[in-house]
């Protein structure tokens, strides 16, 4: 009977390490049932260990067991060193993605926030366990970028009480801890986390102010000539938005971190441009984009008082016949080419196009502190039309001593000590009706990200842009259409002829 036992114990003791090596596989999260079961099985082994203590004791001195002792503690070695470079490789993680448009990867938006992240940031994902499975991909994007994100799990069903603690409203969050501060997150994207990393890492959110009242394209309105979409990326990039109307203003709120004067219609009034100096004059931002003005120009004053700051902007139509947008005739610039020595376009890919834009330009820059974003083709392809009766008669050609010759910069960025300020020829590039042209928004929202000083916000691969349609340009359209209706079939038709010849003769 005790043989029996001892066998019984045995079979036990190997059934529950079975049973514990598939645990800790398959749930190795679940620390409850896992640490325990452990400690069951160690003990259940060290039963078994006295139990049979005289079978082991002659075992002992026998050189099978020496040579076996030799080879337990030769694998514990490796085994123990892989455990280090595994440890390692867990804490600095690295990875490459090879899908064609990075979809494995984090954007370089989420990147730059996670590099000026000097603490331990905690991730806590606070969802039952199935629900929890659906976040960790991600979660783990953001822990191989930042080695010193810690990552919890919590199951909502196993510990109720921290539902009331973290104000769980919603079947599954994470929750974002830095500091002595916290965050949570609700919906499963890329998007949302790195804003409320933004947010978390950061005193406050920076106030951007709209000026209103001078006909500007609606923030509200969902028609393709308003603006909604590029106010809610605004919003969603941790920027507070708030509108101004400078005729019942005193003075632009000194909470201003940026004011952006965007696609006016009818002229500012003297007393707001007045406020708009006063802005400046106290180390104010101002991103400003205006139309040019084909019958007449309304915006002198506007213009007169960026001069102070070296910038022209000129009352001018941008032809460029090179590089437009087909079926526009020059009077839409396409573009694919910008500076890479400042940070809103230092890493900017994709084309951008400017419905009917104006000419920007820097003057008496000695202490060089204008750069030119953007420009057109070299001259003759592109030049600044002055005469608008040849835009009105469809009939615009480069007049000497009138027009202004290419290359023509259409957008420009000013610094120096107190402000920056930036420029762009034209204003309705981000209106509705160009949702799907992504590049056009993703500028914007670079230029307004380097205005507030959030350097970490200008993305490249923004989560909230996305763009579909590639613009073909009239010379690359000429290419196309040579070599696949007249090249490529005349060579084919050539290699048909000689082999026909070639096995005829033959």
């Amino acid at each position: 009977m005790k043989s029996l036992y001892k066998k019984l114990l045995i079979i036990v003791t190997i059934i529950m390490y079975l049973v514990l090596i598939a645990l800790w596989i398959s749930i190795p999260d679940v620390l409850a049932l896992n640490i325990p079961l452990t400690v069951f099985s160690m003990a259940l082994t060290s039963l078994v260990i006295i139990v049979y203590r005289e079978s082991f004791k002659k075992y002992y001195l026998t050189d099978h067991f020496k040579k076996l002792s030799d080879t337990i503690v030769f694998v514990s070695l490796v085994f123990f060193i892989g455990a280090l470079a595994n440890y390692w490789a867990f804490k600095h993680p690295k990875q490459i993605d090879t899908s064609l448009f990075k979809i494995n990867s984090l954007s370089d938006q989420s990147k730059n926030v996670l590099k000026n992240i000097k603490d331990e940031v905690k991730f806590i994902v606070l969802a039952r366990k199935d629900e929890s499975l659906q976040w960790m991909p991600l979660v783990e994007f953001y822990r191989a970028e930042k080695n010193n994100i810690i990552v919890n799990k919590i199951d909502i069903d196993v510990r109720p009480d921290l539902v009331a603690e973290y104000h769980l409203t919603e079947a599954s969050a994470l929750v974002i801890e830095y500091q002595d501060k916290r965050q949570m997150v609700t919906e499963r994207d890329e998007l949302n986390i790195t804003n409320a990393l933004i947010k978390i890492t950061r005193p406050a959110d920076p106030v951007v102010y709209f000026i209103s009242g001078h006909g500007e394209s609606s923030f509200t309105s969902k028609e393709p000539d308003g603006l909604q979409f590029i106010y809610e990326a605004m919003k969603s990039s941790a920027l507070e938005i708030r509108p101004l109307n400078l005729l019942s203003a005193q003075a632009i709120p000194f909470d201003a971190k940026a004011i952006v004067i965007w696609g006016p219609k009818t002229a500012l009034q003297n007393n707001e441009l007045n406020l708009i100096q006063g802005f400046l004059e106290r180390g104010g931002r101002v991103l400003l984009g205006l139309d040019p003005d084909l019958n007449g120009d309304l915006h002198r004053g506007l213009r007169n008082l960026f001069l102070k700051y070296n910038l022209n902007l000129k009352n001018d139509l941008v032809i460029d016949k090179k590089s437009f947008v087909n079926g526009s005739e020059g009077s839409i610039p396409l573009f694919d080419s910008y500076n890479i020595e400042h940070a809103i376009t230092k890493k900017f890919k994709g084309q951008v196009f400017f419905p009917l834009c104006s000419s920007v330009d820097a003057i008496n820059d000695s202490n060089r502190n204008v750069t030119l974003l953007m420009s057109t083709s070299d001259f003759p392809a592109s030049w600044g039309e002055t005469t608008m009766n040849e835009v009105a008669n469809k009939n615009v050609v480069f007049t000497k001593g009138k027009d202004t010759p290419g290359p023509i910069p259409v957008a420009a960025a000013f610094q120096n000590a107190q402000n920056k300020i930036v420029v762009f020829g034209n204003s309705t590039f981000v209106l509705n009706a160009y949702l799907k042209f992504g590049a056009n928004y993703t500028l914007f929202l670079n230029s307004l990200s380097w205005l507030v000083d959030e350097d970490r916000l200008i993305s490249f691969n923004l989560p909230i842009i996305q763009s579909e349609p590639v613009f073909i340009s009239a010379p690359q359209l000429g290419i196309v259409f040579y070599f696949s209706v007249i090249f490529t079939p005349l060579i084919l038709f050539g290699v048909a002829v000689y082999v026909y010849r070639r096995r005829r003769n033959n």
